[in-house]
């Protein structure tokens, strides 16, 4: 097949978190299966820095990308405004499917656009964007109004992560049969021969400290402020631990510092910013616990790596990871929210004991059985073959 992967950003944009990752490793294994694979994107590439544009050959995947007007308004407010995206889906080949990742981007417009123009499917992946929370809940609604319901509708299926996410599709109105629930596919050679404990300890001043550890965006969504209330009351019984916050500020560092500050453990809390695949791996490698309490998350991937390092981990129950590794009884899961319960479950986590190692073998198969990339790419390859197979929508 001719496949078109539309997407805001991509490899190697990876302080946007899982989605250009999840897109980069599809595309590729898509190759590998014998497809032809377009990308179109644009040049973000972090919150300072902006990719070379143009076009190049990537692991064998045709890259396309488009200059954003403003790489600021891409990272601050999510507002990609790429140019030249009329010329590219003007000048476009035929494609056997489009599939469009996140929900609301001027590229999705354009793209769907394209399919009703020449009749292409496409299938969408909102990977957690659906939802109208957080910042800019006005703008999102007239997005929707304009455009949002209309690509939802005429979207052959739509590709949910989790059950969260499925929820979020059925309560904007989609009939669940026209949903696909495929979970993301994690690229396991990474973690086949892990580097030694210690450096990401020794580059940050850290010997000698227990290392529990927060990997993500900065924001409001993520239940950082729970974190460091359970934390806090953690370090009464662990006075050698130490809060590795690691992510990029989505605009709430600052008050996570302050409420660090006025909970005493400011010395206790250290926030690295983003960090490159090399160090986060290093981080894996030296923490003792990895917390993911994002609560309605559609999925996230720390988890899984965390447990192909070995590591335990606490997860929302609520989330799209949560719902996984609760049915393969591999983390601590707790209900959003609720900073005592947390405490509760970081205690169990530091135990290190015979309960906590089976949790991380069990949780080791869970990835390398359900998540391996061999089998999450033949789910897609099912579902753009079907929507190619369907008629057009009206």
């Amino acid at each position: 097949m001719n496949i078109l992967q539309v997407t805001p950003y991509f490899a190697p944009a990876w302080a946007y978190g899982g989605p250009p990752r999840v897109v980069f490793e599809l595309s590729r294994e898509l190759v590998k299966l014998g497809h032809t694979v377009t990308v179109v994107t644009t040049d973000t590439c972090d919150s300072r820095q902006r990719l070379e544009d143009g076009h190049e050959l990537l692991d064998g995947v045709e890259v396309y990308r488009l200059r954003n007007l403003s790489n600021r308004l891409a990272w601050k407010q999510q507002a990609f405004l790429p140019l030249g995206m009329r010329s590219f889906f003007q000048r476009a080949p035929h494609y056997d499917v489009i599939h469009m990742h996140m929900f609301r981007t001027t590229l999705n417009v354009a793209a769907h656009r394209f399919s009703l123009r020449s009749g292409t499917p496409y299938v969408l992946s909102a990977h957690g964007s659906l939802p109208r929370i957080m910042r800019q809940k006005t703008v999102k609604k007239l997005f929707d109004l304009a455009a949002g319901d209309r690509i939802l509708r005429d979207a052959r299926a739509l590709v949910a992560l989790s059950r969260v996410e499925k929820a979020d599709y059925q309560s904007a109105g989609i009939s669940g049969s026209n949903i696909e629930l495929i979970s993301n596919g994690i690229d396991t050679s990474p973690y086949q021969n892990l580097p030694l404990r210690g450096a990401f300890a020794k580059s940050f001043g850290l010997d000698g400290k227990r290392l529990v550890t927060y990997l993500g965006r900065l924001n409001a969504r993520k239940g950082l402020d729970e974190l460091l209330l359970a934390f806090r009351d953690v370090t009464r019984v662990h006075d050698d631990l130490c809060l590795v916050v690691a992510g990029p500020d989505d605009g709430y560092k600052d008050r996570l510092t302050k409420l660090s500050d006025r909970l005493l453990i400011s010395n206790r809390v250290v926030f690295t910013d983003f960090l490159p695949p090399s160090l986060k791996l290093q981080l894996l490698i030296d923490s003792e616990l990895v917390v993911y309490p994002a609560p309605r998350e559609p999925f996230g991937l720390v988890p899984f790596e965390a447990l192909l390092c070995g590591k335990p981990v606490v997860v929302s129950r609520d989330s799209g990871c949560g719902e996984l590794l609760a049915e393969a009884d591999a983390a601590f899961t707790v209900p959003p929210g609720d900073p005592v319960l947390l405490r509760e479950a970081l205690l169990l986590g530091l135990g290190q004991n015979s309960t906590t190692r089976e949790m991380v073998r069990r949780g080791r198969v869970l990835v390398t059985e359900r998540l391996n990339w061999s089998r999450v790419v033949r789910a897609f390859e099912r579902t753009y073959q079907a929507a190619a197979a369907a008629t057009s929508p009206t």
